[in-house]
């Protein structure tokens, strides 16, 4: 059991390092190498692709890749790569299915919901340096989109099902389950920092606020749920401040 916390500490720092790595050499392409260096590794290990996983991924990718071509190409290994761990897994993250007859309408309210506030919530935040200008570009919403695709496959389904794999699957305590937490919001908020911007102050607003959430959305509803709440919250402020 002590093993694992060990292994989640360590992963955290690990990425933590990847972060300090990225922002000295200033270039976020190292991500996308390791990241998807070790979904290759972990695709050779389990060697079980399922041809619907991978349209699937396929389709995330092509989702993002009018907004971005890179980030879109480096959702699909992650992707397929968490689903071939999480398979037999104790601890799952459905994709869409929440086991409930009311699953898909359930699933929508509360991307609704949850990206209707903590959108307001992102955009009251903005006023004091942002000019409000309302207006509406498909290009937007194609952000918009692979914002959510993008960073709730790469940064946070992936690595929980990375935290899966170093635990062995294991049943975890309650402070080796916030480890895993951590593991999957700490990274995905540091990456809008940089050395010298970092902000002690805005790491914890961040975290409580755009990443605990959506994290707690992929384990407790589905990852549909938090791709699309995270797309709303990011949809709503280009909207309103025109970019």
């Amino acid at each position: 059991m002590k093993n694992n916390t060990v292994r989640l500490s360590v992963l955290l720092a690990a990425f933590v390092a990847l972060w300090v790595v990225t922002s000295v050499v200033r270039s976020t392409a190292v991500w996308f190498m390791v990241m998807n260096g070790v979904a290759i590794y972990i695709i050779c290990k389990y060697k079980s692709m399922d041809k619907k996983d991978m349209v699937l991924g396929l389709i995330f990718g092509i989702i993002c890749m009018p907004s971005n071509f890179v980030m879109g190409l480096s959702v699909i290994l992650p992707y397929i790569a968490s689903v071939s761990v999480l398979r037999t897994s104790q601890n799952k993250i459905p994709v869409f299915d929440t086991g409930k007859k009311s699953g898909v309408l359930w699933t929508f309210v509360l991307i609704a919901i949850v990206g209707g506030l903590l959108g307001g919530i992102n955009i009251m935040f903005a006023l004091s340096s942002m000019t409000i200008q309302p207006s509406f570009q498909i290009q937007w919403l194609m952000d918009a989109l692979r914002a959510g695709v993008f960073e709730e496959i790469f940064f946070r389904f992936f690595f929980f099902a990375i935290c899966v794999e170093v635990t062995k699957d294991k049943s975890l305590s309650p402070m080796q389950n916030m480890l895993r937490y951590l593991v999957m919001v700490i990274p995905h908020v540091l990456i809008h920092f940089n050395l010298q911007t970092i902000n002690l102050g805005s790491v914890i607003m961040l975290t409580l606020l755009f990443g605990l959430p959506f994290a707690v959305m992929q384990r407790k509803v589905n990852l549909i749920s938090a791709i699309g709440a995270h797309a709303v919250v990011d949809l709503l402020r280009f909207c309103v401040f025109g970019a």
